[in-house]
């Protein structure tokens, strides 16, 4: 499993994890990581977001400082869908897997 932060020119917008072609975005707001198809489909064909890679300490610590944080109102119908998500990914696992990946 990798580890990224996805960015929007200087904006933090999400800690992701790829595992096995699927790609996973933290939501502070449920706090886990859910299957995100849209950013699948952004990091493998349309790239309007930057990847960078990073590891497990700094994901902890982006985790920490907020990123991935939707807004409630504006966001209010994917944060439904991910809130009645029945297999979100706790970031605990995510963390310790990536910190296992070997490239």
């Amino acid at each position: 499993m990798k580890l990224f932060l996805v960015k929007e020119d200087e904006r933090l917008v999400w800690v992701a994890a790829l595992a096995h072609e699927r790609m996973y975005g933290y939501v502070a707001n449920t706090g886990k990581f859910h299957d995100n198809n849209p950013l699948r489909n952004d990091y493998y064909m349309e790239r309007w977001f930057t990847y960078v890679e990073i590891g497990p300490a700094e994901a902890r610590r982006l985790i920490a400082q907020g990123v991935g944080t939707l807004d409630e109102v504006e966001d209010d119908e994917v944060l439904v869908e991910w809130r009645a998500d029945p297999q979100p990914l706790d970031p605990a696992d995510v963390l310790s897997m990536a910190a296992g990946y070997r490239a």
